[in-house]
């Protein structure tokens, strides 16, 4: 007998999103479905008293489907089967009932090996489409409309319909188009397309057969993705009539990265939970502004139907791209035809630039904004981001924000934006009176960031997620919103997704690569970024800056960016070649520190800036000066470069007429004085003390003690043995701990490599012990000098040295270590 629920109960269990496998007029007896969302188990499930797994069709549904397994649950057997493969995995319902959980670990684990997927599978069948298309002479953009009618035509075949057109609903207005262009083909070229998604694909074992409607109802978010790709990326027709597969390149497709239909469902549930009184709204419109080919429409549409939603429903789709259009259509219209609210539905698609004209009203605005920085903006857009984020603009803007900022603005009270946006902009000083603004306007009731590249295969940036929600001040109260941090693994990214539909509480839990938390939704404005940090560890940060012992490094220090030549190859030389100058023009060179110039904690010089500064300014105020005081590098490195040195932006801008000068000398940086010195990106050894002001910081950072500070060290000693110069060198030594590197973790990106960025917007927030201040005390004195010599060493920091460094560190901090960071 068919267990009615248990669909419900694995999904619920499994944190999976169950839709339908086959709607009405399809498939055979029993109740089949599809769970989706299990990064690698995702599954077809059918419950029949039959043995459907003794047929092909079970591994040719969950081909079709995407999905690796297909599972046929009867009253006493549990039948397994893998599209890639031609056997079957048998268990007994009582020891799956009874080991769950160990069950669906197995389908996670056994992965399919074969690269056959159905998506490749149908972007083949595009590329033959498009062979025809170009063999009658017509322009490649019509290949998309031929393709959408040889789909339907197929899925009408399927059905038993006589007219595929006639008998499926998906193509709309399009339909009268598509019909147009196959006209135009030859009828043998369409017959052979069509024979070929009739027959099985032989390109491996076991041979499979396409369900067209399948496809589009559960991979076409992919399919279609790819097969726009294909479009706009593919190398044209060869020489014997055929369309070449895309190139390989990973370029960012014009700043447009494709939504992992994955992500896309938990994005559009999390945004759907935060619309007050969904299920009381008579109608529903939900707005995408850069819809593609519709993925996030397509996965309200199924979420709706899972939270049982019976007003009208109205999706409104903009895209500046007529291909994308027509493929959302061809998607939604199949979907309705899957499913219609009770109060009815409409879609609204065009294709129009969203920024160029104000956004609809929406209750939901679901959408993935183009990524494209502001050097890639055209004058255009620079000017329609401009026009959008006002007095909030500062500096180089993305495109995105602009988008994220008008969907705010465009949504009802009451409603709901969830969007993907680059990572950088939750941490970026640049984006933060942006960040504002949005809080001004709305709560962010959800935040992740997903490390896998995996999950954006097309994606040259880390990816984030969040939902800003317009909720009434009853609803605002409860101030608590989700957090989801997920590693560079894609079965950590599934496992997160799965948990996060799980969980209906606000608690903390974990796995291996991933973390949902709480967060405290009015706390955001308070901070320098929207970095996501765990309860356990903001614990640990407010106990240091509570306990007295720590600070800020903003409080303590000056952290400046080095100086800008403007042009490296002409101011900068090796040791060799500094050498090779007359010693009278060494005076006018100082040891250049950059990223290759610290290493261990130490300073290790292998390069030097030219530097006409002092006190006063520049002290070679004509290029006579200039000839004469280094006429060597006069002649071999400034003059060849003169007129390029002339025209750097600043220099023209300020009207600058000392092309031999530094583009930014740094003012600090002429009145040198004691600093710590650091790379631009690094880590655990990227910090050295230059006391003497000996070098010029050229590609990194200088920590300068604040003026005003009170270092507690009255005429230059403690009365116990301590000066500046000591402290700057403990805390060369305290910068280099594993501790520090800790805290770096959780405040600074990390990037390829391992490295942080260690620019000021991130580092200045991160607490240290006040040592001006404690070393006052005599117990503490004494380990600041023992630091003090670990910092002034002449050679790198060896492991000893880095173990004294970390106890000592630990000791200063208050505890042994941050083991809860």
């Amino acid at each position: 007998m068919i267990d009615d629920g248990l669909s419900d109960k694995w999904a619920e269990r499994f944190g999976l999103a169950q839709v339908p496998l086959f709607e009405a007029g399809e498939g055979d007896g029993g109740r089949h479905d599809v769970l989706l969302d299990g990064g690698h188990g995702s599954f077809a499930l059918s419950q029949s008293e039959d043995r459907i797994w003794r047929g092909e069709m079970p591994a040719e549904w969950s081909w079709s489907s995407n999905v690796p397994h297909h599972v046929t649950v009867t009253s006493q057997e549990v039948a397994v089967v893998r599209w890639d493969e031609e056997r079957t995995e048998h268990f007994t319902r009582t020891s799956v009932d009874r080991q769950i959980d160990t069950f669906y670990d197995y389908l996670v684990k056994d992965r399919v090996r074969s690269n056959r997927r159905v998506v490749d599978y149908m972007v083949t069948l595009f590329r033959r489409v498009r062979s025809l298309v170009a063999d009658a002479g017509m322009d490649d953009g019509r290949s998309v409309d031929a393709y959408l009618g040889i789909l339907s035509r197929a899925m009408g075949q399927r059905a038993g319909t006589e007219d595929g057109l006639a008998g499926v609903s998906g193509l709309g207005s399009d339909a009268g188009d598509a019909e147009a262009v196959l006209a135009e083909l030859s009828d043998r070229g369409v017959r052979r397309v069509l024979e070929y998604v009739d027959h099985p694909w032989i390109g491996g074992n076991p041979p499979l057969k396409i369900h067209p409607s399948l496809a589009v109802r559960h991979a076409g978010s992919e399919i279609f993705q790819e097969a726009h790709f294909e479009l706009v990326r593919g190398s044209g027709v060869d020489l014997f009539g055929d369309v070449q597969p895309a190139e390989s390149s990973r370029v960012t497709r014009s700043g447009t990265h494709f939504t992992p239909p994955a992500l896309a469902r938990s994005l559009v549930e999390r945004t759907l939970a935060d619309v007050e009184d969904l299920h009381g709204r008579r109608e529903l419109v939900v707005f995408d502004p850069a819809c593609g080919s519709g993925a996030f429409l397509h996965e309200v549409l199924r979420a709706l139907r899972r939270l049982g939603i019976e007003g009208t429903v109205r999706l409104i789709g903009w895209d500046n791209s007529a291909v994308a259009v027509s493929m959302a259509r061809f998607v939604l219209e199949n979907a309705f035809r899957d499913w219609r609210p009770g109060g009815g539905g409409a879609i609204e698609l065009k294709m129009v630039d969203s920024l160029s004209m104000p956004m609809p009203t929406a209750d939901v605005v679901l959408m993935n904004p183009p990524f494209i920085s502001w050097q890639a903006l055209t004058a255009e857009q620079r000017e329609q981001v401009a026009g959008v984020l006002g007095p909030t603009l500062r500096g180089r803007a993305d495109l995105s924000m602009a988008f994220l900022t008008s969907a705010v603005r465009s949504v009802a009270p009451g409603g709901a934006v969830g969007s993907l946006l680059p990572a950088s902009l939750l941490a970026a000083d640049r984006a933060g009176a942006w960040r504002d603004d949005l809080l001004d306007q709305a709560d962010v009731t959800f935040l992740g960031t997903f490390a896998d590249f995996g999950l954006f295969i097309h994606a040259m940036v880390q990816v984030a997620a969040t939902v800003l929600s317009k909720r009434s001040c009853e609803a605002r109260a409860r101030d608590v919103g989700i957090a989801l941090r997920s590693g560079n693994d894609r079965v950590a990214t599934g496992n997160a997704l799965r948990e996060l539909r799980k969980g209906a509480d606000d608690s903390a839990r974990e796995g291996q690569g991933w973390q949902i938390f709480p967060f405290n939704v009015g706390r955001l404005r308070k901070r320098p970024t929207w970095r996501l940090v765990p309860p356990a560890v903001e614990r640990t940060l407010a106990r240091l800056l509570e306990s007295g012992r720590a600070v800020t490094a903003g409080d303590l220090f000056h952290v400046r960016q080095g100086v800008r030549t403007g042009m490296n190859s002409a101011f900068i030389l090796k040791v060799d070649e500094r050498n090779e100058l007359p010693e009278a023009e060494w005076r006018w060179f100082r040891g250049a520190i950059g990223n290759s110039s610290i290493s261990g904690g130490r300073i290790e010089i292998s390069e030097f800036v030219f530097y006409p500064y002092g006190v006063e300014g520049l002290k070679l105020r004509s290029e006579k000066e200039v000839a004469e005081a280094v006429p060597q590098f006069y002649g071999t490195h400034l003059l060849p470069n003169r007129e390029r040195l002339a025209a750097r932006a600043g220099h023209v801008r300020q009207g600058r007429d000392d092309w031999w000068g530094l583009a930014w000398p740094r003012e600090w940086e002429r009145a040198p004085g004691p600093r710590v010195a650091t790379k631009y990106f690094g880590g655990r050894g990227a910090f050295a003390a230059d006391v003497d002001a000996r070098y010029v910081v050229v590609q990194g950072f200088a920590w300068i003690p604040k003026e005003g500070v009170d270092y507690g060290l009255g005429s230059g000693d403690t009365g116990i043995g301590l000066e500046l110069d000591d402290v700057l060198y403990a805390y060369a030594a305290m910068l280099n701990s594993m501790q520090f590197e800790r805290l770096l973790e959780v405040y600074s990106p990390q990037l390829a490599g391992g490295q942080f960025d260690l620019s000021p917007r991130f580092v200045r927030h991160l607490p240290l012990p006040d040592l001006f201040e404690l070393a006052l005390d005599e117990e503490v004195c004494a380990m600041v000098r023992e630091l003090a010599e670990l910092g002034a060493g002449q050679v790198r920091l060896d492991e000893a040295s880095l173990r004294a460094i970390d106890g000592l560190t630990g000791r200063l901090y208050g505890f042994d270590s941050l083991d809860e960071l």
